[in-house]
């Protein structure tokens, strides 16, 4: 029994993700709004149809009785239709209600079920075919992904249902008990396999993703101090073609005695910290690491003298910093220009006229010193 129980129960309440859950309700949603449409204008084109044909003719029950069973149909998938549209038009209904999204989709596939019930009786009792009943278990099964717990119980209800009412209520005996259990047994198998089929697909698929996505970060930023890399200029370059931007290319005063002196651990806690006094003057899509202890910084609307003051203020914030066991006193140097790149080659060269004023200016700096 707990083994039967282990098994059953994954089966039927498999755990589902969130992110998983919420793409299932979309996928369920846009399902029912396109079914709604197709079934809905087929119904109301039989109902145009029959009603044309019996134009002028004497109203009797079967007359009413067709056009309840058809127009009902129509009133489902419209509102089906409608529903459904309106939830697709408001993603975040679907996303912050699953439970109410999940109701509608649950209450219509219910009303379908019922509503075929109630034409697979009638057709029965007038020795037609119960086609529209297995139409809508069918759409159950391959339109609709639901709990299996869910689908279980509604599938194999409907044909419970069925089976006593046309069995005992209609024509005692004129049903295959054994044929209706193999169709009941593999609608639900049916259903249960759809929904764990998707469910699978869908959360190898946001793996995938988000795999992708880490991928994408690794290989477009930087491991020790997380700016982007010059990968990630070379991809991003052009957002800054034909338009004025100011450019720095700065690097940190006396990192390589740093790096001889105390190792390449406390190297990489000055550049850790470097990077994040970057970053509290300038968005970080729009500061790179460029190599070694150099950086780029971009600014799209500065002047160049308010552009220089920000460096100003980066130096006496980085100056200002002391590591535990450090004596070297740090600093940072920076070239900076404004020009108005229009192609790739002109904002590379703007670049290299960055760096050859960074190397100016630590070239003075030096004579000072």
């Amino acid at each position: 029994m707990n083994k039967f129980s282990a098994w059953i129960k994954p089966l039927l309440f498999p755990n589902v993700d969130k992110k998983t859950a919420l793409e299932i309700d979309t996928m369920n949603t846009r399902n029912i709004h396109y079914v709604s449409l197709v079934v809905g204008i087929v119904q109301l084109i039989s109902l145009i149809v029959f009603g044309f044909i019996n134009f002028g003719s004497a109203v009797d029950d079967s007359v009413i009785c067709a056009v309840l069973r058809v127009g009902s149909s129509v009133i489902l998938c419209v509102l089906g239709f409608v529903i459904s549209g309106v939830l697709l038009k408001k993603p975040d209904t679907v996303k912050n209600h699953p439970l109410g999204v999940r109701l509608f989709i649950g209450g219509f596939i219910i009303l379908m079920m019922i509503w075929s019930i109630f034409v697979a009786v009638y057709n029965y009792a007038n020795y037609q075919q119960m086609l529209t009943f297995y139409t809508v278990e069918l759409m159950a099964v391959l339109f609709v992904k639901l709990k299996p717990a869910f689908t279980t119980t509604i599938i194999t209800s409907s044909y419970i249902a069925t089976f006593l009412i046309l069995h005992f209520g209609v024509r005692q005996g004129g049903i295959n008990l054994y044929n209706f259990m193999m169709l009941a047994i593999l609608s639900v198998a049916g259903a249960v396999l759809n929904y764990r089929l998707t469910a699978n697909y869908i959360a190898e698929k946001n793996k995938a993703s988000i795999l992708n996505e880490s991928l994408e970060i690794i290989a477009n930023h930087d491991s020790i101090t997380r700016l982007q890399n010059r990968y990630a200029l070379n991809q991003h370059f052009v957002d800054f073609v034909d338009r004025d931007i100011c450019i720095a290319m700065g690097d940190i005063n006396s990192f390589k005695a740093v790096n001889d002196t105390y190792g390449h651990r406390v190297g990489d806690d000055v550049l850790k910290l470097f990077s994040d006094i970057l970053l509290e003057f300038f968005p970080a899509k729009n500061v790179f690491r460029y190599g070694g202890d150099e950086f780029l910084i971009i600014a799209e609307s500065d002047s160049l003298d308010d552009f220089r003051k920000r460096f100003d203020q980066v130096n006496e914030r980085f100056s200002s910093i002391r590591i535990a066991g450090v004596e070297t006193r740090l600093g940072c140097s920076f070239g900076c220009i404004k020009f108005h790149p229009m192609s790739p080659a002109e904002f590379f060269d703007g670049l290299t006229s960055a760096d050859k004023i960074l190397y100016e200016e630590k070239k003075r700096l030096s004579i000072k010193r």
